[in-house]
């Protein structure tokens, strides 16, 4: 019992560093890489911690089911989120050199 509790803690800590980081960082694409990286991790965790821990089968099927639910949708909402930042104008995003959407959006226009 003592390994899955070990394990939903480390899961719970990883989603508590998620939410540190989006205060901490102040650019939006910055936010939701660390949003979208270590609370998937850490979902995954607290799924696999709390299906050693919980003592009948209905429970990890629902917590299986949660996991499942938000591996599906986390990722396609970050990638959402990033291309309406990126095309918004006036929400602030910084890219690093070079800025390979643009240059394809170029290419493709003209």
């Amino acid at each position: 019992m003592i390994i899955g509790e070990a394990i939903v803690l480390l899961g719970a800590v990883l989603v508590l560093l998620a939410a540190i980081g989006v205060v901490r960082f102040g650019d939006v694409l910055s936010r939701m890489q660390s949003l979208t990286k270590a609370s998937t991790i850490g979902v995954v965790f607290v799924t696999i911690g709390s299906t050693v821990v919980l003592p009948t089968w209905n429970d990890d099927t629902s917590a299986v089911a949660a996991a499942v639910l938000q591996l599906l949708t986390l990722p396609i909402s970050a990638s959402l989120i990033a291309r309406a930042t990126y095309r918004a104008p006036e929400i602030e995003h910084h890219l690093d050199d070079v800025d390979e959407l643009a240059e394809a959006e170029a290419e493709r226009d003209g």
